[in-house]
């Protein structure tokens, strides 16, 4: 995509604008890319006003929101959480934006086009007087540049197909024979899939959220139109309907063809006509999240992003499945790109955000991206797929051989660990049109569409897995797929088996662990840890019935890997005692942003809360 000349220049006429005296709350809160929008007479930009908490007063008000928070879950949530270990089952996170501070926004004409209540911020168009007085008001922590995103870079489609294939007649519920799925059967083939459905795993009962740039026909095309949609959003245009057939509903005017990704994902994950086209998860619930703009890169389109994840976690979602990726912008001298030193797990909002969701028991998949040959990010994967492979995996893309799509990014993370984590055809993917056909099909290519694939068997596994929490499901994937003994940063573990998953027998250590019975375990401070908020603090004690016992207290990462000891030493019976953590390791460095594990463990009893830290 072209870069945008005139925002260029503007930004170097105010770089170049004379220094202004900044009052010590301005230096003290803005971030420094926000240098030139606080000189005076600057155009308004992006902005992330960050609040310093959730409005509570004290621990009494704060442990009475995290109750009432627990109340308000959704019983999908409740469920999704209890089966994930969750304890609390909710956290500060959970608790929304104060009110009172929206409202002190718009009373000085600032109007909030998005937020998120994980990060505890809202964004607005702000510059010059007006970031000065968002600085004044005492519950803003931060003020940040709202980061730029856009689409996957999407390769030419294949060419348009009528009906793939005559449809048998009879033929409606003779799952696991070729002749059922049509042309669909041999990209299924390859992942196992028939032979999930063959024993009557479909992804019923799961609910999967789609988070894309549109579903246009999605309700007319002949394959998807009798899909199980419980809720729909559009993030983009702040509605509940995510198409525009017209080509005009835009901001400005976007082609209807700026829509048509999603149904194309939507297709390969839950379609079906049997004899002509099956997916995987066809007895799945969908939810369809819109928070792509297509026509160009929108700083907003992160906030959109977060804002459906955050929808799929409130409405209950077993899954999030995603074929957007986030590394380079429009307008790289604002210094907003993600480089690959960031893509280290924990950095980028996006790759937060989505381990969020996955802390929260949301089995997160993301496609790896389509810039294996591109040297400019150095062929590696794009975020939010850098995140831990136990929370988000992370797929690449194959042709109809199970050979490694040229185009499909590379691992590993900056941090060394092995990435992508899974395979599925990428190359061929058999798609219903997008274009208003009721039966028209084609054939693409990217990741875009590996990702679907395999996400739509996760949803298989998650239906005859029903009390697995998403780490185990992943585990089962990975341990069973084509190259678990050998995995490399080009596949991963390699092509799924779904067959294999549904054999796999966990080991004990695979298992997470709940709370003791005699265990007393609970946060004593506001959770998520934060620069201003002091060091995190949990108390704990035996039952008053247990004999002695010594035990300790350790903070480890979502990878299991143990950051720092917190206490260890005697217990006393019915005695409470205090731990804290300031979140650094043992080795006096402090840990980046992220969600981790603080974890209680006596003898063989073990209780775990997850916690965040935003410092």
């Amino acid at each position: 995509m072209k870069l945008k000349v005139l925002p260029c220049l503007l930004l170097m006429l105010l770089l170049a604008a004379p220094a202004f005296a900044a009052s010590p709350a301005l230096k003290a809160k803005l971030d420094p890319r926000l240098s030139a929008a606080a000189q005076p007479g600057a155009a308004p930009v992006s902005v992330w006003v960050e609040f310093a908490d959730k409005g509570e007063q004290g621990q009494g008000d704060l442990a009475a929101r995290l109750a009432q928070a627990e109340r308000d879950l959704a019983p999908r949530n409740r469920a999704r959480r209890e089966k994930a270990g969750l304890h609390p089952l909710v956290d500060y996170l959970d608790l929304p934006i104060e009110p009172s501070y929206v409202q002190a926004l718009r009373a000085q004409g600032l109007e909030p086009y998005g937020q998120s209540r994980w990060f505890d911020r809202v964004a607005v168009h702000a510059a010059g007087a007006q970031l000065e007085a968002l600085a004044q008001l005492p519950f803003v922590a931060r003020l940040k540049p709202v980061d730029q995103a856009r689409l996957t870079a999407q390769l030419p489609d294949e060419p348009a197909l009528d009906a793939p294939a005559a449809r048998p007649a009879g033929l409606l519920s003779a799952t696991g024979t070729p002749a059922f799925y049509g042309q669909t059967y041999t990209q299924l083939q390859r992942l196992g899939v028939p032979a999930l459905h063959d024993s009557g795993y479909t992804g019923q009962g799961v609910l999967i959220c789609m988070l894309d740039d549109g579903f246009n026909y999605h309700q007319k095309h002949s394959a998807t139109r009798n899909i199980n949609i419980l809720t729909m959003r559009d993030f983009v245009r702040v509605s509940s309907d995510p198409t525009d057939t017209l080509g005009n509903g835009g901001l400005p005017a976007a082609p209807a063809s700026s829509f048509s990704h999603g149904e194309m994902t939507l297709s390969a994950i839950g379609g079906k006509l049997p004899g002509i086209y099956v997916s995987p998860a066809y007895g799945a619930t969908f939810m369809l999240g819109r928070t792509e703009y297509d026509p160009t890169e929108h700083p907003i389109e992160m906030t959109n992003w977060a804002m459906g994840a955050e929808w799929a976690d409130s409405a209950g979602a077993d899954l999030i499945s995603c074929s957007l990726g986030y590394n380079q912008f429009d307008v790289p001298d604002q210094g907003l790109d993600i480089t690959y030193p960031m893509l280290d797990g924990h950095t980028s909002v996006i790759t937060r955000a989505a381990e969020i969701a996955a802390a929260k028991g949301i089995l997160v998949v993301n496609s790896a991206g389509n810039d294996g040959l591109n040297p400019s990010v150095g062929y590696k994967l794009s975020a939010p797929s850098d995140a831990n492979g136990d929370s988000v995996l992370c797929i690449a893309a194959t042709d109809s051989l199970g050979v490694r799509a040229s185009y499909s990014s590379k691992g590993p993370t900056y941090d060394g660990r092995i990435k992508p984590d899974l395979a599925a055809q990428g190359s061929a993917v058999l798609l219903a049109s997008p274009g208003g056909n009721p039966n028209l099909y084609t054939r693409a290519n990217g990741t875009s569409f590996s990702c679907p694939l395999t996400a739509g068997l996760a949803a298989c596994m998650i239906s005859a897995r029903p009390l697995w929490p998403a780490p185990l499901i992943i585990k089962a994937l990975k341990a069973t797929a084509s190259r678990a003994a050998n995995p490399d940063t080009l596949l991963g573990a390699g092509i799924p088996n779904g067959l294999a998953a549904l054999r796999w027998v966990p080991d004990t250590a695979g298992v997470p662990t709940s709370k003791g019975p005699a265990l007393s375990f609970a946060l004593a401070s506001a959770n998520p840890m934060r620069a201003d908020s002091g060091p995190l603090r949990v108390r704990f004690s035996i039952g008053a019935n247990a004999t002695a016992r010594s035990g300790r207290i350790r903070a480890f990462d979502m990878q299991g890997r143990a950051i720092r000891t917190l206490w260890s030493g005697a217990l006393s019976p019915g005695v409470q005692a205090e731990a804290a953590w300031d979140g650094a390791s043992d080795a006096g460095v402090r840990v980046r942003p992220g969600v981790y594990l603080v974890a209680f463990e006596v003898g063989k009893d073990r209780s775990a809360l997850r916690v965040a830290s935003l410092r």
